[in-house]
């Protein structure tokens, strides 16, 4: 059932059970103000995810939109020509080609840029142009992954912290440590903060155990019952909570797929 969001009459719906809503009767070329950010933000900060259909934004559009935000970071692998804030993701030929990088027991879920120091706290993804079929985004909502999780493995990782590293982007790129649990700084929810792409082994463990506990955590953050799979329509824009999600971009397609990217900046996990 749809809700209505109150300041502006936004139509809001659930998106799926375990995360994210779609939220329409919202033009951003138009109406980009402080009300619509903040009523964005609440949503945001309820449902983690959100999808606005029909944005129609330039790059520098875009741009705009997420300095309301916060400050925005840049990114070492890919910069659009008009501006260094923005993103362009694109190419062709992708049918089964992973990337950036495959822990041994991981790969493709991430929440981007965990090798940072800040980290951002939100993405969002424009859809620029996509291909016939295929080329889906999936992502895990990681508060439930976290709160699903037995006790003793609770107790276990409460105090932990992991490596991350951001080299598959190139020698100079920071390694950061964060929190195994991650708290939420606006929220106050626990989520778990450790992906394949980036987290490549739990500091102050034995190799063989930190492999071992990655590989299960790892394997619960991304059960089916915690996970939306966004199936993406042509202007789409998708913004995200990076400190409650992580997500996973379906290389299932051949075509090209072109989408605009920003990131905004966030403090220090704890």
């Amino acid at each position: 059932m749809a809700e209505v969001a109150e300041n502006l009459q936004l139509n809001v719906d659930r998106a799926s059970v375990a995360l994210g809503a779609r939220v329409e009767g919202i033009d951003l070329a138009r109406e980009d103000d402080r009300d619509t950010i903040a009523e964005l933000r609440e949503l945001l900060l309820t449902h983690h995810l959100l999808v606005l259909p029909e944005q129609r934004l330039t790059a520098l559009e875009l741009e705009a939109f997420g300095r309301r935000w916060g400050d925005l970071l840049t990114h070492p692998a890919t910069k659009h020509r008009d501006t260094d804030f923005v993103q362009f993701i694109g190419g062709r030929d992708r049918m089964f080609k992973f990337a950036p990088g495959v822990h041994p027991f991981g790969g493709g879920w991430h929440s981007d840029m965990t090798w940072h120091h800040t980290p951002p706290i939100i993405t969002a993804l424009h859809a620029q142009r996509l291909p016939s079929t295929g080329g889906d985004t999936a992502f895990a909502n990681q508060h439930l992954a976290y709160s699903t999780l037995d006790d003793e493995t609770k107790e276990r990782i409460a105090q932990l912290r992991a490596f991350h590293t951001g080299k598959v982007f190139g020698p100079d790129v920071e390694d950061s440590v964060h929190p195994v649990v991650r708290t939420h700084d606006e929220t106050g929810e626990r989520a778990l903060y450790v992906n394949g792409n980036f987290t490549k082994y739990i500091c102050d463990l034995p190799e063989a155990e930190s492999e071992g506990l990655l590989f299960r955590l790892f394997a619960h953050a991304t059960r089916p019952e915690f996970v939306y799979r966004h199936r993406w329509q042509l202007h789409d824009l998708v913004l995200w909570d990076n400190r409650s999600v992580m997500h996973y971009a379906l290389g299932d397609y051949s075509e090209q797929r072109v989408m605009h990217r920003i990131v905004v900046r966030g403090g220090t996990p704890k």
